[in-house]
């Protein structure tokens, strides 16, 4: 980890928990990483450091997750036979499902719920344990346990007559409808915390929220300072002239916004015309926003439509929450329900968010099987026809490849790799899946000490004003939810986690060179130079409040996910000229195979999960 200069020392390079791993001799160089499946004894310099618990080693896609993918992308398992050699031992399900992200587990759930739990299934994943994005991080940090989301999280607690998914998944496990969060001690001053890691961020619940925002010019000379809670006095204490504030005024209050309840029309117009020419904003708006629009969106506002820039301005006061190591939990209480014995201390609210896995029964015989560490190369009808009966998968694990067949197959994976693995894909759907462009995100959680340096500035949450060049553009500590099994302190000098969310995108371009040029970034930087540009920014940006980066920091972990979203671009949702969206297209599969991706709603969050699972599951279910 780092050079040995005095800069990297001064920074704390490779300091704490990450310090012990790599000392460990558990640090691996890149080129030793396997071809598939995971190594759970040792990390590389791309993944680094993956935490504690059953999510450690699983911290986003990790670099034995990406070479495994990379090699069906490259083409190197086409020589591969779709069918099974003569006299190869076949394992035979009712159903293969491939991915077992929240998509695939509700899939498997509503198609046992519809065959009464009498048909044979099994899950096949790449990544080594069950959840897709919504996974979580966890740290031991001076004996407080702290957990964070890897990528999905936030939820509106459903009401307990909900005829919603989430609704019925509250109900079954016993999940409460009201939560207690930390406690905040009294006798410190008064802050405001967001429950996510979302509402801190410009259009959401900003306002909600005690936020420190950081300028680096004052009075037009360059001169950085922090403005806490700017809205408050109508952006009176930012350097922005009057012309721009007002324009920020009116856009965060929804003036002047046209068309606004007809999506049809803003699915056709990019969402920096909308903002610019439709609203009469000025580029300042946009570009302050944009931000939020990179994460989100995937890409810059001139690449995206005005139907989903409109879906990043919220005018709610109702501030959504956060399970403490985000929709990971969702997935844990879909698996626990599938495979019986999973968690052995219990599926209590309480339990499921402190209770272990028992791995040895995810791949247990049983109605449903979950394996994980398995690269799914290649699936299709048998000899191509569709009215066969019959699917053949082939998978690699562990440096072999294995084969399975099954009455059906519902693909729960990204289009970015079905259309790669999924061999007799019609023209139409191929076609469709040729309009789908996809960017990166990267989530980095981050181990402090204690965040006095934050307190010190009235805040919770902090916003910079990004030039393309940092790390992310905002950061928080949320007032987690805590149950008689987690309840770690909320106090300025104690441990927390400070979690960055990053989009990486480029102005100017297509959203198919965005996305491209975003991975490229996210794939060739190594852990530690992240590490290195996390610590330097925070040096910058706090030590004035009294931050020092190698007392204050015990660890961070990166996620990484190169596919974090479908990019919606104009005609994305409706069509454009009279052809439908390939969204539509892609939903129908084809014979035996089902398509359920979450990305068919146009984002991959627990809502598109649930619903295309329930309607892959039970069209599989109507087939048997």
């Amino acid at each position: 980890m780092g050079n040995g200069s005095s800069e990297d020392r001064r920074l704390g390079m490779g300091g704490g928990t990450t310090r012990r791993d790599f000392l460990n001799g558990r640090s691996r160089p890149v080129g030793g990483c396997p071809v598939a499946g995971h190594d759970p004894g040792g990390i590389d310099d791309f993944s680094g450091y993956g935490g504690v618990g059953d999510y450690a080693g699983a911290n986003g896609n990790t670099l034995p997750v990406l070479t495994a993918a990379h090699r069906v992308r490259d083409g190197l398992h086409a020589a591969l036979s779709a069918a099974p050699l003569p006299g190869e031992e076949v394992e035979s399900y009712d159903l293969v499902i491939v991915g077992s992200g929240l998509t695939g587990l509700m899939a498997a759930k509503e198609y046992q719920a519809r065959t009464g739990g009498t048909r044979r299934c099994l899950i096949l994943d790449n990544h080594p344990i069950f959840g897709g994005e919504a996974r979580q991080n966890e740290f031991m940090v001076e004996g407080t346990r702290l957990l964070g989301p890897q990528g999905s999280n936030d939820f509106l607690a459903p009401k307990p007559d909900a005829d919603t998914p989430i609704g019925t998944l509250f109900r079954e496990c016993g999940i409460p409808y009201d939560f207690a969060v930390q406690n905040w001690d009294a006798s410190l001053k008064k802050l405001r915390f967001s429950f996510d890691n979302y509402s801190n961020m410009d259009g959401f619940n900003e306002k909600q929220v005690d936020v420190a925002y950081r300028f680096q010019t004052r009075d037009g000379a360059r001169h950085p300072y922090w403005a806490e809670n700017i809205w408050q006095d109508e952006l009176a204490r930012t350097p922005f002239p009057p012309e721009v504030r007002q324009s920020l005024l009116r856009w965060r209050r929804g003036e002047g916004t046209v068309h606004a309840d007809d999506p049809k029309a803003l699915d056709q117009v990019d969402y920096r015309t909308y903002l610019e020419k439709m609203c009469g904003y000025r580029p300042e708006v946009t570009a302050f926003h944009q931000p939020v629009v990179g994460l989100l969106g995937g890409v810059s506002a001139d690449a995206i439509s005005a139907r989903y820039g409109m879906h990043l301005v919220s005018h709610s006061n109702r501030l959504t929450y956060s399970f403490p190591g985000g929709n990971a939990l969702l997935g844990r209480y879909l698996a626990g329900q599938l495979i019986p014995g999973l968690f052995p201390g219990g599926m209590s609210f309480s339990a499921m968010h402190w209770g272990r896995i028992d791995p040895t029964r995810l791949d247990a015989d049983g109605p449903v099987r979950i394996r994980q560490n398995a690269t799914v190369v290649s699936v299709s009808h048998r000899g191509g026809d569709p009215a066969s009966g019959i699917v053949d998968v082939a998978y690699a694990r562990a440096g072999c490849t294995r084969h399975v067949r099954a009455r059906a197959v519902i693909m729960a994976t990204g289009g970015w790799i079905t259309k790669h693995v999924v061999r007799d894909l019609p023209a139409d759907i191929r076609a469709a899946y040729d309009r789908f462009c996809y960017a990166p995100a990267l989530v980095a959680n981050v181990a402090l000490r204690n965040w006095r340096f934050l307190y010190r500035l009235n805040a919770t949450a902090a916003r910079w004003m990004d030039d393309g060049t940092m790390f992310g553009f905002c950061a928080n500590i949320r007032q987690s939810i805590v149950t008689p099994d987690y309840d770690p302190p909320l106090h300025p000098d104690r441990p927390a986690l400070l979690t960055f969310y990053m989009g990486l995108y480029t102005p100017g371009l297509s959203a198919w060179e965005q996305g491209a040029r975003g991975r490229m970034r996210l794939l060739s930087t190594s852990y530690a130079e992240y590490e290195r540009i996390i610590r330097a920014q925070m040096a910058a940006m706090f030590a004035d409040a009294g931050f020092d980066p190698a007392r204050d920091i015990d660890g961070i972990i990166l996620n990484r996910w190169g596919h974090a979203r479908v990019i919606q671009t104009p005609g994305f949702y409706y069509g454009l000229g009279g052809q439908p969206p390939g969204r539509e297209i892609v939903a129908r599969g084809f014979g035996r195979i089902a398509i359920a991706h979450a990305e068919l709603n146009g984002a991959q969050n627990y809502t598109g999960a649930f619903q295309h699972g329930i309607r892959a599951g039970r069209e599989v279910a109507s087939w048997q």
